[in-house]
């Protein structure tokens, strides 16, 4: 009877390969424009890619011939106990036959860089220089081969091969089976400086990436056993109809789209667009999204949002639109699901929930709605950075809010819409405040980007505006006032603190407190309710890309793009006929630490001057002429944040030799946001015993983020869990009081 070897639980090595390689047709082919492109770029072949490519997939496995992972396959097909400490790293095992199957490949190429090992190698683990990854192999001998295994598997890979027409090399089993291809791993990186000497660095690090996440594409399909769902098939039609749904939903006429919409929806190419709160400008970039991804291919769709907030509630506008499962969300906090330890995954049988938790991190959704960071830290060869790169390589890509970040973040933004607009991606950069010296900055790295502007709703007035010359705690009177007649009353404030005192103070009136220190439980609810709350006090986290709509704002001084924002959640509809106004009083002395993101400590008060000096009866273009007048000769690429920023992804890269991984630790300037202290996700200890019973991937729901120093001082581990000591109140969410002294007993 003929031997059956495993490389899954469920699937046969024989049967695993075949999927991985349908898989890998299926993902070429939607690939085939970038591969193209990129062959003309950095002048390669793409034939000869294609030929390295596919020798990923046929031998990436062969080292699960090993007697060690056929054993633990044994032992889970029979529900046995498994000593995972037993194993041995099977692409380790792996590599010595790549490496001879390449060498003969290439005897006749001028091919001097191993594309194809380094994807192997990496496609399981991390790597990186210290091969951090493999300790336990470092100290382990080359186990026994199953002999009949590599025949079976080299057999497999042969008629791959010639399915495609490539002749598959002649190999010596019998000497690989006794190659260490840890230490070819390990001679291999030694030697990488004098590839990058020889080779242009961006082309290395580019190339690999396509060749190594296409592999991880194949690899996670074929394990799943779906056909590859690479891009939607939606029509502007779809978009117009929910359009009309969500107008009937509001009581809103729907009279056809509006001419800006039209506009920016029939762009072909990069796009650049203003438009107020309101304007439907979500829909068109959607448009403009849909008619782009055709130009190129049906290529995917990437919406990135400055917070996690306004990802999750943009993910229920585009899963209403393109179905659930055909949109990812992908964040610090978007995956709420057990997490089991990486290997043990590796020999599950049940793997669906990982394969969507891998698909959501790694844009692998047809539509993927993210945090900017996602994008951002593929410069810094973070997790899942090359199968993301590739992805966003050939994808049409929105940015919202764009306004809303500082100049560290910004350096970086700029460089990752340069290095992807090259590779061939399209953008769309949107927000409704948008200063002369960011369109500028925009238009420089992408000179060909046009500007349309929502002239129309710019020339019209939603608001009055009315500055006072004292505090917003001064302000009761005011706000009680317009609470009791029945106004939805909405009031933003700079501080965590100050939202806090302001919600004990109007207690009596039942408020909506909204602010960064809720446990994820606790926030997720009140942002699912907060539309229909008829009085919230809140911090800037309302200021962008919520659906909320107030009569009146009372808000604390901010910058001037910053409260065109909060401006933005009244009179949303621009209903003529409503009292709706803006109250502006001057910034509390602790709003400085929270606005001060052009090292101008003149700026809140040249805002609040420049307020008070303008019309009452402003018009929405009044409002971006406040903006340039506060920012009148400004410019963010002088800044030193920006300036440094606009080049860490060089020094990161050039650290790691191009491809090698990030161990998330190793640079305090490898970080997509810089922050005046460091934030951590603490568990308040007043859900210890909610939280203990929980399974892992629950617990997360009562996280919340508070300052380093003060969990250094009262938090401490519990049971493998981080608890901190502190004041919780689900209405009000953590406080943090210095002199609260410690509660543990």
């Amino acid at each position: 009877m003929k031997m059956i070897f495993y490389a899954k639980p469920d699937q046969s090595y024989r049967e695993h390969v075949e999927a991985v390689y349908h898989a890998w047709k299926e993902v070429v082919k939607y690939k085939k424009k970038l591969i193209c492109r990129l062959a003309s770029i950095f002048s390669f072949t793409e034939e000869d890619f294609l030929q390295g490519s596919l020798l990923t997939v046929v031998l990436h496995d062969i080292g699960k011939m090993i007697e060690p992972f056929q054993s633990i396959m044994e032992a889970k097909k029979h529900n046995k106990k498994v000593d995972y400490r037993k194993n041995y790293r099977h692409e380790l095992a792996s590599i010595a036959f790549i490496l001879a199957a390449l060498n003969k490949i290439n005897e006749n190429r001028d091919i001097t860089f191993p594309f194809e090992l380094f994807a192997v190698a990496s496609h399981h683990r991390r790597l990186d220089t210290d091969l951090t990854a493999f300790e336990r192999e470092k100290l382990s001998k080359l186990p026994n081969f199953c002999k009949n295994g590599i025949k079976e598997a080299l057999q497999t890979a042969e008629e791959i091969f010639s399915l495609e027409n490539y002749p598959f090399p002649e190999l010596d089993e019998e000497r690989l089976i006794n190659v260490n291809g840890l230490k070819y791993l390990i001679k291999t990186i030694s030697l990488l400086p004098k590839f990058i000497q020889r080779e242009n660095p961006r082309k290395i690090r580019v190339v690999y990436s396509l060749m190594k996440g296409i592999l991880h594409y194949a690899d996670w399909y074929g394990s799943a056993g779906i056909s590859v769902d690479y891009s939607v098939e939606n029509t502007p039609e779809d978009i117009i109809s929910n359009i009309k749904t969500r107008c009937m939903e509001k009581g809103i006429i729907f009279n056809g789209l509006r001419e800006f919409q039209k506009s920016v929806g029939s762009y072909r190419g990069n796009l650049i667009v203003i438009a107020p709160t309101g304007s439907g400008k979500t829909e068109a970039s959607l448009l403009w999204a849909l008619n782009n991804s055709k130009d190129l291919g049906s290529s995917k769709i990437i919406y990135l949002l400055p917070t996690m907030a306004t990802a999750n509630s943009m993910w229920l506008r585009l899963a209403e639109i393109f179905g659930s499962e055909r949109v990812g969300l992908t964040h610090s906090s978007s995956n709420l699901m057990f997490r089991e330890e990486e290997e043990k995954m590796e020999f599950e049988k049940e793997v669906t929930s990982t394969r969507n938790m891998l698909f959501d991190r790694a844009f692998i959704r047809p539509v993927t709605v993210a945090t900017i960071d996602q994008l951002l830290n593929t410069g810094f060869n973070s997790e899942h950075w090359a199968v993301k790169e590739i992805n966003a390589a050939n994808a049409v890509i929105i940015m919202d809010e764009i306004h809303a970040y500082d100049g560290w973040t910004m350096g970086l933004i700029f460089s990752s819409i340069k290095h992807y607009a090259e590779l061939g991606a399209r953008f769309l950069l949107m927000s409704a405040s948008m200063p002369c010296y960011l369109i500028d900055l925009l238009k420089e790295c992408l000179d060909d980007a046009a500007v349309i502007k929502d002239t129309e709703l710019l020339n019209e007035q939603r608001s009055t505006y009315w500055v006072k010359p004292y505090f917003i705690d001064e302000a009761y009177n005011e706000i009680e006032q317009a609470v009791l007649s029945e106004h939805k009353v909405l009031v933003v404030v700079n501080t965590v603190d100050k939202c806090q005192q302001l919600t004990e103070k109007f207690k009596v009136f039942n408020p909506v407190c909204l602010h960064s220190r809720f446990i994820l439980k606790d926030r997720k609810e009140i942002e699912k309710n907060i539309d229909n709350a008829r009085f919230v006090i809140a911090t800037q986290i309302v200021e962008v890309s919520l659906d909320i709509d107030f009569d009146w704002l009372f808000t604390e001084c901010a910058p001037p793009d910053a409260i065109v924002q909060r401006a933005g959640r009244v009179n949303r509809y621009r209903d003529p006929k409503r009292d709706s106004r803006v109250i502006i009083y001057k910034a509390g002395h602790k709003s400085e630490r929270i606005y001060n993101p052009l090292n101008d400590k003149e700026l809140l008060e040249r805002t609040f001057r420049t307020f008070n000096k303008s019309p009452r009866n402003m018009k929405e273009k009044d409002l971006l002429d406040v903006i340039e007048e506060v920012y009148d000769d400004y410019d963010i690429r002088l800044s030193e944040a920006f300036q440094q920023a606009r080049d860490q992804f060089h020094v990161c890269q050039k650290n790691r030799l191009c491809i090698l991984d990030n161990r998330l630790t190793e640079d305090e300037l490898e970080k997509t946001r810089l922050s005046r202290y460091e934030t951590i996700s603490v568990i308040p200890l007043c859900f210890y015993n909610e939280v203990k019973s929980l399974p892992a991937g629950e617990r997360k729901w009562y996280e919340v983020k508070i300052p380093y120093w003060f969990a250094r001082k009262y938090a401490r581990m519990e049971d493998g869990l981080l608890f901190c000591d502190l004041k919780y109140d689900r209405n009000l969410g953590a406080f943090l009081k210095e002199d609260q002294g410690p509660l543990f007993l």
